[in-house]
């Protein structure tokens, strides 16, 4: 049968105390890794940027329309919004 006895003296003849303190030092070790990364992340995001730059994306133009008929019809819409026509 386990002898569940519980109390300060059992925790500190477990070694209890030093792996916990093991453990909390390990726990702020990897918090401490995690807020320099973040913290040195937009350098990185800088760097990752010049180096590979995002490609812009070609809009595809319409088939069969010319420059001049884009802009009649972008000028009709401009005149119908503002109420000059």
């Amino acid at each position: 049968m386990t002898d569940f006895q519980t109390g300060l003296q059992r925790i500190v003849e477990g070694q209890g105390v030093p792996i916990a303190i093991a453990g909390m030092v390990i726990v702020m070790v990897a918090l401490g890794v995690i807020a320099s990364f973040i913290a040195i992340m937009p350098r990185i995001l800088r760097w990752v940027a010049v180096v590979v730059p995002e490609p812009t994306p070609q809009l595809p133009r319409p088939n069969g329309e010319d420059d001049a008929a884009l802009a009649a019809a972008a000028a009709a819409f401009h005149a119908a919004r503002e109420g000059v026509a």
